[in-house]
């Protein structure tokens, strides 16, 4: 499986995991939008499409069926059941975005990332926690999107899933959106230095602002 990522010297895959609520996607939407050297990687799911997404942006919404089949093939670099519902990391998709040269986030949960440092271990993981848990319970109440059972829920799985940052490479407190993401992208640019060479990095940074 780890042969078929494409991985290239100048391409890095991390890994973003978080409990519900602890604010992952805003982070990584607001990072691979200002910047075009990273791109997330498009999961595949079997839940009902929320009305604030889009689909082939924010997922590819599939049936159950047409999941199993892909099960079947292998297609899946890691698969996982949350809260009911089915999700998947595509071989084909991450392994193009990398062979082309682009940074990869691959934003799953806990036993995604666990699964895809065991097979791939050079993959950077980074953990979003919540400053505290009563914030995260404040959080997902706020958020409008379900019922009170649901979240109690998500609450007794969260609390568990927060265990799991021990594991990680390296973790991130979302007190402040700002602070959180200045932190993150951090991490991201000095694996990008890293993996580049810093004096190719400065090449690149400074055909931006010449």
């Amino acid at each position: 499986m780890m042969d078929n990522l494409n991985l290239t010297k100048n391409s890095n895959l991390f890994i973003i995991s978080a409990p519900s609520g602890a604010g992952k996607t805003s982070l990584v939407r607001s990072i691979c939008s200002s910047y075009d050297f990273i791109v997330p990687s498009i999961s595949f799911t079997t839940r009902k499409k929320r009305d604030s997404e889009i689909s082939d942006k924010d997922y590819y919404f599939i049936t159950q069926e047409k999941f199993d089949q892909k099960v079947i093939n292998n297609e899946f670099l890691e698969s996982q059941i949350v809260y009911g519902n089915y999700y998947g990391t595509g071989i084909n998709e991450t392994s193009n975005l990398l062979k082309n040269g682009k940074d990869v986030i691959l934003e799953i949960d806990y036993k995604g990332m666990m699964r895809i440092k065991q097979i791939f271990p050079l993959a950077i993981s980074i953990y979003i926690v919540p400053p505290s848990v009563e914030s995260l319970r404040e959080r997902l109440g706020t958020r409008g999107q379900d019922t009170d059972e649901v979240i109690k829920h998500r609450m007794r799985s969260s609390i568990h899933e927060l265990v799991y940052s021990k594991f990680a490479d390296y973790v991130v407190v979302n007190d402040n959106f700002t602070q959180a993401r200045r932190e993150l992208l951090n991490i991201i640019i000095t694996n990008k230095v890293n993996s580049i060479g810093l004096n190719m990095w400065l090449n690149n940074i400074s055909k931006i602002y010449n």
